[in-house]
């Protein structure tokens, strides 16, 4: 594919061709208005396959964000007062928008972050159907009940409505660019709420890009503001929305430690939170499993994105009597099915990572977990300052190795042995988190037994894939709290109120 720059924008030739070249742009949205960040300061977008820079963005500052929460709680006054019909048919343009450029922005998505070009339509897919969801709740409404008083006062009637909360400060990750962030914006519009949103300066472009729909789609000015900043800016701004008053919920996917900071400090100015923080998902084959249907379910829950998705299959825990044949099974899976290049090639399954550093944290994970006595049954070595990190497969893997302790996000399978089922449950359950766990058998009574066993928040039972807009999604422990996706979300960005009314 011939190389082309089409726009000021992109500082390096790129192998697609934009369909719509206005979506790209290097400015912050807010207020209705596009801007350059007040310092006139900007940072670099690089693109992980060559780790050249793709561009450079507005890179915004407290000042820019604490304008934003202003035009947000000023929009917020006529948002909340529309219908509910109103704010559902704004966020079906939304998702026309989104459809509309769908190859575009899964361009972005791919230059930015990696992702293999058909992941990243998919992504774009999933982000459509995540819009439309909260535009059918945000018509139905987000209601209360009606409940009769038992007690004394036997004549009265107590009524409960659901109202926005008010401005809510988003901080999104790099590597869910659209319905990571949708996620978070869509129920919070379809309540009435208004957004400020911080997205990760690693997919800037995408943001921006996904931003200049929503302009499209007409969402009014204020509803939705978007800023992007350098990580110098981070902490700054996750101490603005934490303790500014106008923001009245916080929104935040990202690592544990960061997590529990900006929950800290919400929960000192008494505001609400969601928090999506980390995973080291289990993934328990046992002796009566379909081997094949787990094969296929560990692949897509370990090579999709190379590996850098929070739900993703962490420790892979198979029972003795199957351990070998699962091996030879997944082997040669690996080998048919998997194939890293350019993230442009339509045969490529597996991509960059989204930086060098977090290959280099693979590696570091690989090198230790072999240190302790791991065995890697995979052949290719990492090329050190490379963003691409060959799959690996690694058995005999304990839990005193690094790689049992932290989210691995990478291409790297670690497998360990068990025999009974309280030993899996046991170490299933060891790890401080506990967003996601996957199950692997054919015994109806051993998978519920499993699913309400083990400690998260979601449960794949016989397939790797649990992702869907309509499922709620959330952890446990150390995960986070709240949850995003299904009609929850919405109760997430809402105040509930108690009316009682005399017969």
């Amino acid at each position: 594919m011939d190389k082309l720059r089409q726009s000021p924008i992109l500082l390096k030739d790129i192998p697609y061709t934009f369909k719509d070249i206005s979506l790209l742009d290097d400015r912050a949205f807010a207020g209705g208005a596009w801007q350059k960040s007040s310092s006139g300061r900007t940072f670099p977008v690089e693109d992980p396959s060559d780790q050249q820079i793709l561009a450079r963005v507005a890179d915004c500052d407290v000042d820019d964000y604490e304008n934003a929460i202003h035009e947000a709680h000023a929009a917020f006054v006529s948002w909340k007062a529309t219908t509910p019909n109103a704010r559902g048919k704004s966020l079906r343009r939304w998702a026309n928008e989104i459809q509309a450029s769908c190859d575009d922005l899964a361009a972005l998505c791919t230059l930015e972050l990696g992702k293999p070009f058909k992941e990243s339509l998919s992504a774009v897919t999933y982000a459509i159907n995540c819009v439309n969801w909260f535009a059918n709740l945000a018509e139905e409404g987000c209601g209360g009940e009606t409940v009769p008083n038992s007690g004394g006062q036997s004549k009265t009637r107590i009524f409960t409505i659901r109202q926005p909360v008010g401005v809510v400060g988003a901080i999104t990750p790099w590597n869910s660019p659209f319905s990571g962030v949708l996620k978070k914006i869509a129920p919070a519009i379809a309540v009435g709420c208004t957004v400020v949103h911080k997205p990760a300066p690693e997919t800037a472009l995408c943001a921006i890009a996904l931003a200049k729909t929503s302009e499209r789609a007409g969402i009014p000015a204020g509803v939705y503001n978007m800023l992007t900043s350098s990580a110098r800016a981070a902490a700054e701004v996750g101490s603005l929305f934490s303790s500014h008053t106008m923001v009245r919920h916080v929104t935040f996917t990202g690592s544990t430690g960061v997590g529990r900071y900006l929950a800290e400090r919400c929960g000192a100015n008494l505001k609400k939170v969601t928090m999506e923080l980390g995973g080291n998902a289990p993934f328990i084959v046992f002796d009566d499993a379909d081997l094949d249907l787990a094969v296929r379910g560990l692949l897509a829950c370990k090579f999709t994105s190379s590996g850098q998705v929070c739900i993703f299959a962490n420790r892979v825990l198979v029972h003795t009597n199957v351990h070998d044949m699962f091996l030879e099974k997944l082997q040669h899976s690996i080998q048919q099915n998997i194939r890293q290049g350019s993230p442009w090639d339509q045969h490529t399954t597996l991509g960059p990572l989204y930086a060098r550093q977090g290959a280099e944290k693979v590696d570091r994970l690989v090198n230790d977990a072999i240190l302790k006595g791991a065995e890697c049954l995979t052949s290719g070595n990492y090329e050190q300052g490379s963003t691409y990190y060959p799959a690996k497969l690694l058995i005999k893997v304990t839990g005193a190795m690094d790689i049992s302790k932290e989210e691995i996000f990478g291409p790297v399978v670690a497998i360990s042995a068990f025999q009974t089922e309280a030993e899996a449950i046991e170490i299933a359950n060891s790890a401080n988190t506990g967003l996601a766990g996957y199950v692997y058998t054919e015994n109806i009574s051993r998978l519920f037994r499993i699913a309400e066993a083990l400690q998260v928040g979601m449960v794949g039972a016989r397939t790797g894939t649990i992702s869907a807009i309509e499922q709620p999604f959330g952890g446990i422990k150390d995960s986070g709290l709240g949850r995003e996706g299904s009609r929850h979300a919405l109760e997430e960005y809402t105040d509930l109120k108690a009316i009682t009314l005399a017969l």
